[in-house]
């Protein structure tokens, strides 16, 4: 069986809905993904797993 590649939890930045990959912490098979500190594009500290958005 091939080997899948594991796909990244998402977050949207609310404030100009840059799509990001989120940051992995630790070691496979327990790592876990978190929003960045900031926007790359805007330096909004805002996000919303991709999944949840849009947001209410």
């Amino acid at each position: 069986m091939a080997h899948q590649p594991e796909r990244p939890t998402e977050y949207v930045c609310e404030n100009c809905h840059t799509i990001v990959a989120g940051t992995v912490h630790g070691e496979p098979p327990d790592h876990t993904y978190s929003a960045p500190e900031k926007c790359a594009a805007c330096g909004s500290v805002e996000f919303v797993e991709l999944e949840s958005y849009p947001s209410a």
